[in-house]
């Protein structure tokens, strides 16, 4: 049995993990990111390996032994989905020095501690460029929240403008889109 010290570890560790899969499961309309390309691949690639970890920590925990032996069985089954998903996302990893080519920044517009930011998407040689217009709060620690607003498949080019009550996603003097502030 661990030290009680590891075991309340290990149970928040393992709490905030699946807390943290579920918000990307739940498509809540905040995501947390890092402002850094490469520090969202790795935090991903990290949060995946340590999973099964934890998992067996837990499961070492529990005092009962047909519920410790469920527990450790839960957890070698989550090995192989954790590893595969860390692996990829170690192998697509942009170097730290690299932008990223899916999402480039086109034009921004602050209001407060908020700011708009209109990005070019770019998936590959098979799908078309598109604008996403994001909502973009700056925390701590090179984090961001991220709220996808807005969005327009084959569309290349466009400008942020903020009105009192909204914001505009503008080319030239046509107005693309507009998205309640």
């Amino acid at each position: 049995m661990p030290h009680r010290s590891v075991r309340v570890f290990a149970w928040a560790a393992l709490a905030l993990v699946l807390a943290m899969f579920m918000q990307a499961i739940l498509d809540l309309p905040y995501r947390p990111r890092f402002a850094s390309v490469a520090a969202n691949y790795w935090a991903v690639a990290a949060l995946a390996a340590v999973t099964p970890v934890l998992a067996f920590l837990v499961a070492k925990s529990i005092p009962r032994t047909w519920l410790r032996r469920l527990a450790f069985i839960g957890a070698g089954v989550v090995v192989l989905p954790c590893v595969l998903i860390s692996s990829c996302a170690v192998l697509e990893a942009p170097r730290p020095s690299e932008t990223d080519s899916s999402y480039e920044l086109l034009s921004e517009a602050s209001a407060g501690k908020i700011a708009y930011r209109l990005y070019r998407t770019n998936c590959g040689a098979t799908c078309a460029y598109g604008l996403e217009l994001r909502e973009e709060i700056a925390l701590p620690f090179g984090v961001k929240l991220v709220s996808p607003k807005w969005s327009l498949y084959r569309a290349s080019e466009g400008a942020v403008k903020l009105e009192a009550a909204s914001v505009l996603v503008m080319k030239g003097d046509d107005v693309l889109g507009r998205v309640a502030r």
